[in-house]
């Protein structure tokens, strides 16, 4: 079963171990990798420590344009996530995909009969 984690609008998705590549995110002044940001709030999620980000679109081929984040590589974890609105996530060593959630529209929900 694939280990995921959700926190606001955030998935996050472990996935296999690969090393840093593509674009490094650099943290931030605070020190902080931050993963998003809210636009009206300014509240952001935000890793502080042991954690490399990085963004590698030839490693989200399958996701839809517009949500890849970009990818986390934990090592000496654990690396927590945090958010003003929402409980801390620990991620273990390894490496995690982070993407958008979606907001379903109504006529795009389905209605499942049995």
């Amino acid at each position: 079963m694939t280990e995921m984690y959700a926190q606001g609008d955030l998935l996050i998705e472990r996935v296999n171990d690969v090393e840093p590549s593509g674009t490094i995110i650099a943290p931030d002044a605070t020190g902080a990798l931050v993963l998003a940001e809210g636009e009206l709030t300014g509240h952001r999620h935000a890793i502080f420590e042991r954690a490399t980000m990085f963004r590698d679109d030839a490693l989200a081929r399958e996701v839809p344009t517009g949500l890849y984040i970009g990818h986390v590589k934990v090592e000496g974890g654990p690396a927590t996530i945090l958010h003003q609105e929402h409980a801390p996530i620990a991620l273990g060593d390894g490496t995690y995909r982070v993407r958008r959630q979606r907001e379903l529209e109504p006529r795009e929900a389905a209605l499942v009969a049995d």
